[in-house]
């Protein structure tokens, strides 16, 4: 009995690393995320700059990768848009504050899926910093409690 448990707890703990999940950012301006890996195929939808994704799986070339977002959508990108950067998507419309504090300044307030740069964490809160379709727009630096976003810190 005792082999049939070590050996178990042998295939879980090789198996783990396998089944961990990998993140990405999106690392251009705007990118096309397709139905499927190649830029024949029809765009499904657009992702912005440090919009963050899980990586699916990639296709047998490795130049594509089927990503998935906070929200379940899922479509092919090319693995050359990907960068190991941290992002954060906002799950809900969200106030930006200049401190971590929800008593603090609002600096701005972003909508629902709209992705920033991952900068920081202080306890419970998240800074980040967008970077605006347009640079007139100027940019959004602040602070957000971590329970309205989605995403990772840049990865080790």
């Amino acid at each position: 009995m005792k082999k049939i448990v070590v050996l178990f707890c042998l295939c879980v703990w090789v198996a783990l690393p396998a089944a961990a999940q990998k993140y990405a950012s999106v690392n251009a301006k705007r990118a096309n995320i397709r139905a499927c890996a190649g830029t024949n195929c029809a765009v499904k939808w657009y992702a912005w700059r440090y919009t963050p994704v899980i990586m699916v799986e990639k296709s047998p070339d490795d130049e594509w990768v089927l990503v998935k977002d906070f929200e379940g959508y899922t479509g092919w990108i090319s693995a050359d848009l990907l960068s190991p950067d941290g992002g954060m998507s906002a799950k809900i419309d969200v106030n930006v504050r200049q401190s971590p504090s929800a008593s603090a300044d609002i600096v701005c307030t972003v909508e629902k899926g709209y992705p920033c740069k991952y900068l920081a964490r202080k306890g419970k809160w998240m800074q980040g910093v967008d970077e605006p379709e347009k640079a007139k727009d100027g940019k959004c630096k602040g602070w957000v409690y971590n329970a309205n976003l989605w995403g990772f810190f840049k990865q080790q």
